[in-house]
């Protein structure tokens, strides 16, 4: 058994540069240029939905009669993103040119929201579209002055039915964001509105209503469709309404083999992690009863420790011994205690989301819960969906506590499922189901298999599925192998492959970091019990002690009883930190199963373009072909995130596998650098194979409310650089930031570049020579930088940053010889870079100015894979850095579990 050694703080000093370009990767062309004949089309559709807007425009003011101020609202759909990073300037000129000021943004900010907030500037908006309309089609849009038009798919009125959305009963609403051209009248509407409800709620009309903490969204119970339809011809503020009911999950199979638990779970220690289990409430059973703890009840009921289905009671069984549930022992020490947080009244219903959120922050301010488990979701996300209202208000949460919560992926519907197998068809068959775009059965479409609400949430941690269910004697059923995600976990809703609004996005509009789930863990398989995990039930009716159950709702608890573990051995560590540690540690899984499936997508989209097999394809339409279809390893990784996490590695270092964190901030548009050294003793030996380290970056942000590409408005990455000046951090940081440095100048320049240079200062060049000299001063500092050939690729590429969604958990690799480390002379740079994006919504904007320093976590695996005997990586890694053991409770640990060290 290796030696467990406790994970180590990297405290190294750090230098610093007040430099960040955001102005590369800056697009000038918007739209290709066509044939003018080919707008006709284009021409024709945006004349139709005009018309309409304004038939639409005159109904709903004629309809009014609550408020007495009124804010027009238009949809408008792009074939662009809505921004300044491209040459139209969408955002300036829409607001100054057209009085139109964005008030939601969604679909990667392709489908905008718009206050009309100046009818004048606006006149100008339908004078240049029917100029455009009306055009020759001899002549092309390009250089005209109604040129921006190109960049519309359609325009339209927000009107009533776009609000209410056919929803009545317990429901929600979205509100627009404020402006400063419409604040005023905003809080007109939103006191017309609280009045109104105020009323309503008086006389009975309604049970209740809430508007949530930030102002994002207003919670209705109890409204019949008169008054939905009544709020939705009236009140501009309102953007869109929803319901939020929890998926029901599959019928209780139990197992009558057994007549009594034969397990208890024991509370040794009362300074152990509590987990917050948000569930339909918790049955104290008798092998619970130690470790169970009165929380809140948000229902009727009225006690958290009553629970009419036993979902609640499973994931807190899970939650507290996690994997160790399944090995038989008969008295389990618990990992967690757990603090029952009622949602529900049984399993299936209204989910309160205002409720949840203010029972999350009684817990953590009232009672210090700082994990939570959430396996309770809400209806799945479509694809390229916009992050809803009950992630926002989780992240919002993360961001402003110090929590995480635990949160399933959800699993796809149990009936559905029954009825997949019922009626054969390729697309039922494992692993085809989750993922074939513009193929459906009469039962099943891939759409179906998208995560479900808030598993989208991007401050915590998303679980799904693997068939294992701890049982070695038995197989899967539907899924494949025990190894692989189970046939009923959702994959990740993000597809940049597919159309918004008939365009796809462009791969500098995309983000290879944005995907979901996290991690994943054993969920079980189903349809057959012997498949499933067999998990604890009520005990009622005397043949119920135990049920067979699978899903993500059991993934979820394990996972969070993971960091349960990390937080009794190292209780000091940042929430960001456990998160980065826990996918740190995962064990990757070969993408094969997924081959057959690619190559079958592959040849449909082949034959319906060219009429024949990929395989048959030139060299050139294979490429056009690929460029559709998401590749086996992306797929997989929309399926299982970074993969399951190792135990032993999350909670131990070792002596030739060490566990480094780095707990620090970075500024607003700085760079930063941090030495890690590397020991001597790894230049000796034979052989070349030396380090093979990966790094984790998590870091929580503030969410921006209905704006997809900036919802989360804060840059940072990393990297790892030669570093190639050794007497100053803060120059080296200025060098590493810069490529127009004297550094580079000095040392590194061609004769190409210094040629461009004088060119350039003698007059101007043109934009082609321009790019060919940024291209070649890129590569030099590059390869200058580069700890190999070249300087690999950042954890994250955020050019251009006004169109990137960017992602806050990366992961990054490298493989260092011992050729390397001479050329890097024993010093790794570790590069960390941060900006705030620009053109932020009025609640973000003053955030973005008061606050300049941002925390973050990362975690850093580093082995050795020299195979030098004599020598510990442990211990000689220590001697050349400034480390700190993460105070820890290892010692008293391995006492208790007899490990000698």
């Amino acid at each position: 058994m290796n030696q467990q050694l406790p994970h180590l703080y990297l405290k190294n000093p750090s230098g610093h540069a007040y430099k960040f370009d955001k102005s590369r990767g800056m697009e000038k062309n918007d739209t290709i240029d066509k044939d003018p004949a080919a707008y006709r089309p284009h021409k024709q559709r945006l004349s139709t939905s005009f018309n309409q807007l304004l038939l639409d425009k005159a109904n709903r003011l004629r309809d009014k009669r609550l408020v007495p101020e009124h804010i027009e609202i238009i949809e408008i759909r792009f074939l662009i993103p809505f921004s300044d990073g491209l040459s139209y300037k969408t955002r300036t000129r829409f607001l100054n040119e057209f009085g139109l000021s964005p008030v939601i943004q969604k679909d990667f900010n392709r489908t905008v929201l718009f206050a009309i907030v100046d009818e004048q500037r606006f006149r100008h908006f339908d004078a240049l579209l029917h100029h455009y309309i009306e055009s020759s089609d001899r002549i092309s849009p390009k250089g005209k002055t109604y040129a921006i038009m190109t960049t519309l798919f359609d325009v339209k009125y927000h009107t009533a039915s776009d609000i209410r959305n056919q929803r009545s009963g317990d429901l929600v609403f979205e509100l627009i964001n404020t402006t400063p051209q419409i604040d005023e009248v905003y809080e007109t509407q939103h006191r017309a509105l609280k009045n109104y409800l105020e009323a309503l709620a008086l006389v009975g009309d309604i049970d209740d209503f809430s508007f949530d903490p930030y102002g994002k969204m207003l919670q209705l119970k109890g409204a019949n469709r008169n008054i939905v339809d009544e709020m939705a011809r009236n009140f501009d503020i309102l953007a869109q309404a929803h319901t939020l009911r929890s998926l029901i999950v599959k019928p209780d199979q139990f197992n009558i083999t057994k007549v009594t638990w034969d397990f208890t779970i024991r509370n040794r220690d009362d300074n152990h992690t509590v987990i917050g289990v948000i569930d339909n409430g918790i049955r104290p059973i008798e092998p619970l009863r130690e470790i169970v703890m009165a929380g809140i009840d948000i229902t009727r009921t009225n006690d958290p420790l009553w629970a009419a289905h036993r979902h609640g009671t499973v994931v807190a069984s899970l939650a507290a011994v996690g994997d160790r549930f399944f090995t038989g022992e008969e008295e389990l020490d618990a990992d967690a205690k757990i603090y029952s947080i009622k949602i529900l009244e049984s399993i299936d219903g209204y989910i309160d989301v205002i409720k949840v959120v203010e029972a999350i922050q009684e817990a953590h301010i009232r009672d210090g819960v700082r994990l939570f488990n959430l396996s309770i979701c809400a209806q799945s996300k479509s694809y390229n969906e916009s992050p809803s209202f009950f992630s926002y208000l989780l992240d919002k949460l993360a961001y402003e506590l110090d929590i995480l919560i635990f949160i399933a992926a959800g699993n796809m519907n149990y009936d559905d499922l029954v009825a997949m197998q019922e009626n054969p068809h390729d697309l039922h068959n494992y692993p085809n189901h989750f993922y074939n775009p513009n193929i459906e059965s009469d039962i099943h479409s891939c759409i179906y298999t998208n995560i479900c609400i808030p598993a989208e949430s991007m401050n915590h941690v998303t679980i799904g599925a693997l068939a294992d269910n701890y049982r070695p004697d038995t197989a899967v059923d539907l899924s494949l192998d025990k190894n692989l995600p189970a046939y009923y976990s959702r994959k990740n809703h993000y597809d940049f492959k597919q159309k918004i609004n008939g365009a796809v996005l462009s791969s500098n509009h995309g983000n290879k970091n944005f995907f979901k789930p996290d991690i994943v863990m054993p969920g079980g398989d189903l349809l057959q019990n012997d498949a499933a995990m067999q998990v604890p039930g009520f005990g009622d009716g005397g043949n119920d002690y135990y049920t067979f159950d699978s899903g993500t709702s059991l993934s979820a608890p394990l996972a969070a009883n993971l960091a349960a573990q990390v937080l009794n051995i190292y209780p000091d560590l940042s929430l960001q930190s456990i998160k980065a540690l826990l996918i740190n540690s995962t064990d990757t899984y070969p993408t094969s199963y997924l081959e057959e499936m690619v190559i079958e997508r592959k040849n449909s989209l082949a034959i319906e373009a060219y009429g024949v097999p990929f395989d048959k394809l030139s060299a050139t339409n294979k490429t056009k072909i690929t460029r559709q279809v998401l590749s086996e390893e992306t797929i997989h990784r929309n399926l299982v995130g970074h993969g399951k996490p190792n135990k032993e590695r999350l909670l131990y270092s070792t002596a030739n596998k060490v566990s480094l964190i780095v707990e620090e901030t970075i500024r607003t548009d700085h760079h930063k650098v941090i030495l890690l050294h590397v020991p001597e003793y790894l230049l000796e030996g034979k052989g070349n194979k030396r380090l093979a380290i990966q790094a984790t970056l998590c870091y929580k942000f503030n969410p921006a409310w209905g704006n997809h590409v900036d919802y989360n408005p804060l840059h940072i990455s990393f990297n790892f650089a030669n570093s190639v000046v050794k007497h100053s951090l803060d120059n080296l940081a200025d060098i590493l930031a810069d490529r127009n440095h004297e550094y580079y100048k000095d040392n590194h320049w061609t004769d190409e570049i210094r040629n461009l240079e004088d060119l350039k200062a003698q007059r101007d060049i043109s934009d082609e020579d321009n790019k060919r000299l940024l291209n070649l001063k890129m590569k030099v500092k590059n390869k200058a930088l580069g700890i190999k050939n070249s300087l690999g690729p950042w954890s994250e590429d955020f050019f251009p940053l006004v169109n990137k969604p960017l992602s806050n958990r990366q992961q990054l690799s490298i493989q260092i010889s011992k050729s390397e480390i001479g050329k890097i002379g024993n010093q790794i740079a570790i590069v960390m870079r941060c900006a705030v994006k620009d053109n932020l919504d009025l609640d973000l904007q003053e955030w973005a100015r008061i606050t300049k320093e941002h925390p973050f976590s990362l975690a850093l695996s580093i082995e050795d894979k020299s195979k030098i005997d004599g020598v510990r990586l442990y211990d000689e890694i220590q001697a050349v850095n400034i480390l700190e053991a993460v105070p820890n409770n290892i010692t008293q640990l391995d006492q208790d579990l007899d490990i000698e060290l």
